[in-house]
């Protein structure tokens, strides 16, 4: 059995399917049903089916009689078959042979070109080893050795194993981008120790300002890499999950001088995957470090703005005590100034009754009587003033 797996590319997936029913047509098959997400079609050489998955596509050969002979490699095997159209970038190619126990030690002899890991299944009743090194045409080989599974047991089989391939190389698609974000992570964090270093110090405005746009750029880049990195991580826990649910099958040892599939798998894979999960938590406690930095800055920038404000309110105070006494002061001169004018008023009137012999009183004294009943009057009326246009009494 032939299995290739290839990321989705930019091929939208109505053309992926006419290229595929294209495929089967030309080979006098049945295309697949409107909708279909997978399908099988019979070929010369066995069964081919594809299947389309979120976020890659299979193709699986099933070959049989002189198509499928064990001693030529995978390479020249493919080469002899007729396949649809590549559909994106590849991703995985396994050989995965299913033999007879006659055949178990030559079966053996081709899979020990590095570590190999063998695991016994369904009680013993079947065994699979690999050593999970591609050849020089890019494809693992797996050997399954059937000693009385029935047929159906076996297409199960195989279909776990090329999903052990498959997911494991999906799940290791995170490594890369874990790769890059760390001397990101460190260059960030050495920058936001060095601004907590600065915000203990600062004084002014001008230096919180500069703080918040340091702040700022570095709070933009890591917001930028969790989206960027968001769906990668989470597809590795996925591929994860489903990786280790496939390999539990595959924990029982055949012999005590080599692992099982699942100890060589878990022991190579797990320091990728661990050092995903652990890129991702350290993106996310960074993100949230900055948000407490940004807090604490913009509560200092919010002080200082109080402090600044309530020194203006407090100049502006002063300001107005101040317009308050000297216009205080203006109202009094004023009181005098108009008092002596309506003082020299009432002489001129106290003159002209005293020659029309109507004064009772000597003419000085009446003005002199007169000064205190005026700026008392004048008082009285600038207040009243000053009352109706709303000012203080």
């Amino acid at each position: 059995m032939l299995a290739l797996a290839f990321l989705r590319g930019e091929l939208a997936g109505d053309k992926l399917r006419e290229r595929l029913d294209a495929f089967a047509r030309a080979h006098g098959a049945a295309p697949a049903p409107a909708g279909a997400r997978h399908h099988r079609m019979i070929l010369k050489q066995g069964l081919f089916r594809w299947e389309e998955h979120t976020e890659f596509t299979t193709y699986v050969f099933m070959l049989r009689d002189e198509a499928a002979r064990f001693d030529l490699s995978a390479g020249e095997l493919l080469a002899s078959l007729s396949l649809p159209e590549q559909p994106g970038p590849h991703l995985v190619s396994a050989d995965i042979s299913i033999l007879g126990p006659e055949q178990a030690e030559a079966a053996l002899s081709h899979v020990r070109s590095g570590v190999i890991s063998i695991s016994d299944l369904e009680g013993g009743r079947a065994q699979v080893a690999s050593d999970f090194v591609p050849d020089e045409s890019g494809f693992v080989r797996f050997v399954l050795i059937n000693r009385d599974l029935p047929d159906r047991r076996l297409g199960s089989l195989g279909r776990d194993i090329m999903e052990i391939e498959v997911y494991r190389n999906l799940a290791l698609l995170g490594l890369p981008e874990a790769q890059r974000i760390g001397p990101i992570i460190r260059e960030i964090e050495v920058g936001l120790a060095g601004l907590m270093g600065d915000l203990v110090h600062q004084q002014s405005l001008p230096e919180g300002d500069a703080l918040l746009a340091r702040l700022t750029n570095m709070t933009a880049r890591v917001e930028s890499e969790i989206a960027r990195t968001k769906f990668r991580f989470g597809a590795t826990r996925a591929y994860g999950a489903i990786l280790n649910d496939r390999l539990s099958g595959f924990g029982t040892p055949a012999t005590p001088d080599a692992p099982t599939i699942f100890a060589f798998l878990a022991r190579r894979n797990a320091p990728a995957l661990r050092t995903c999960e652990t890129m991702e938590a350290n993106l996310v406690d960074l993100a949230a470090r900055l948000t407490r930095a940004s807090g604490l800055l913009r509560t200092r920038i919010d002080v200082e703005l109080a402090k600044q404000n309530n020194a203006l309110l407090s100049t502006m105070s002063e300001r107005t005590h101040l317009q308050l006494r000297l216009q205080q002061t203006v109202e009094g001169l004023s009181i005098a100034a108009i008092s002596y004018y309506v003082v020299g008023l009432v002489g001129y009137l106290l003159k002209g009754m005293k020659e029309a012999k109507w004064l009772p009183l000597p003419i000085d004294l009446a003005i002199g009587i007169s000064v205190p009943l005026v700026v008392l009057a004048m008082a009285y009326v600038v207040h009243r003033i000053r009352t109706m246009h709303g000012g203080h009494g």
